[in-house]
C-alpha cells in the first residue's frame, strides 16, 4: 500500500470520528455541553439550540462533506473530486489545526494548562494531522 492510500485512510478516519462527534452532539446537547465543558445559559431559551447547531450541525455537516468527498475520489478516482476532497482535507485540517492553536494559545496567556486542556489539544492535533494527511502527502511529495 502506498503513502498516499494510508493518509487518505486516516483522513476517512478522522472524518468519521469527527463526523461521529457532530452527530452525537447534534442528538445529545447535554453531552456536548458535558464534552465542551460549557453548560446552556437557563435564562435564555434555546440554550441547547445552539449547542446542536454549531457542536452538531456544524461538526456533522462539514465533515460528513469531506468524508463523501473522499469516498468518492477513493470510489470513483475523478480528478475534479480528488482536487475537491483534497481541498476539503485541507480546510477542515486547518480548522481542527486553527482550534489547538487558539487552545494552545490560552494555554499560555490564559494560565489554563490542564490535563483536560492538555489532552484536549492532542486530539486536535491529531485530527488535524490525519484529516490533511492526504493533502500533506501531495504537498511534500513535490509536482508528479
Amino acid at each position: 500500500m502506498d503513502v498516499m492510500m494510508i493518509a487518505w485512510g486516516l483522513n476517512v478516519l478522522g472524518l468519521v470520528l469527527a463526523a461521529g462527534l457532530g452527530a452525537r452532539a447534534l442528538f445529545d446537547p447535554a453531552w456536548a455541553a458535558r464534552l465542551v465543558r460549557l453548560k446552556a445559559d437557563e435564562a435564555q431559551a434555546g440554550g441547547f439550540a445552539e449547542f446542536r447547531a454549531t457542536y452538531g450541525g456544524v461538526f456533522l455537516g462539514a465533515h460528513a462533506a469531506g468524508l463523501g468527498l473522499s469516498l468518492l475520489w477513493l470510489r470513483e478516482g475523478l480528478e475534479l473530486i480528488g482536487v475537491a476532497a483534497a481541498g476539503a482535507a485541507l480546510a477542515l485540517g486547518a480548522a481542527w489545526a486553527g482550534s489547538c492553536a487558539g487552545r494552545c494559545l490560552s494555554m499560555w496567556r490564559d494560565g489554563t494548562r490542564t490535563p483536560f486542556n492538555i489532552a484536549s489539544a492532542a486530539v486536535e492535533a491529531g485530527l488535524a494531522l490525519i484529516i490533511a494527511a492526504p493533502w500533506a502527502v501531495w504537498f511534500f511529495s513535490g509536482p508528479n
